[in-house]
């Protein structure tokens, strides 16, 4: 047992930590395009809008899976895009049962926000920075166009 701890003892000597050569740190990934950026080159993000009237019940999904950008139909047979201000995240945009301005109308303009709630009882407010018509090649679900 002596030999067996006198030559645990030696290997652990022998390689000892600065005797190794240092990980190397990966480099950090560069920050994604700015989302005005990203979109704009979308055939399909159309002219800003003051205001949009969300229909109810809600029709909702996320571009390219990314937080703080929502796709949401809208009362006027259209449907509208959505930048928030930050801290939005996908699953609560799609997972919600009922979207609606901070007060409770269904119209919301740029600089208030929108509460999301869904029917677990969870709700998170997202301030819209920015709103713009989205143009679509069809409709997500053909009964809400007759």
């Amino acid at each position: 047992m002596n030999r067996t701890v006198m030559a645990i003892a030696a290997i652990l000597a022998a390689t000892s930590v600065d005797a190794r050569e240092p990980k190397k740190s990966k480099e950090a990934a560069p920050p994604p395009p700015p989302a005005v950026e990203y979109e704009l080159d979308d055939e399909q993000f159309g002219e800003e809008l003051a205001e949009a009237c969300i229909a109810s019940p809600p029709e909702q999904e996320t571009y390219d899976s990314r937080d703080n950008m929502l796709i949401t139909r809208i009362d006027d047979g259209g449907r509208a895009f959505f930048h928030f201000e930050g801290g939005c995240d996908t699953n609560t945009m799609i997972f919600a049962d009922s979207i609606a301005a901070e007060g409770g109308d269904a119209c919301v303009s740029v600089g208030e926000a929108l509460v999301f709630t869904s029917s677990y009882g969870a709700s998170k407010k997202c301030v819209v920075e920015k709103i713009n018509r989205w143009l679509d090649d069809e409709l997500i679900s053909p009964e809400y166009g007759r």
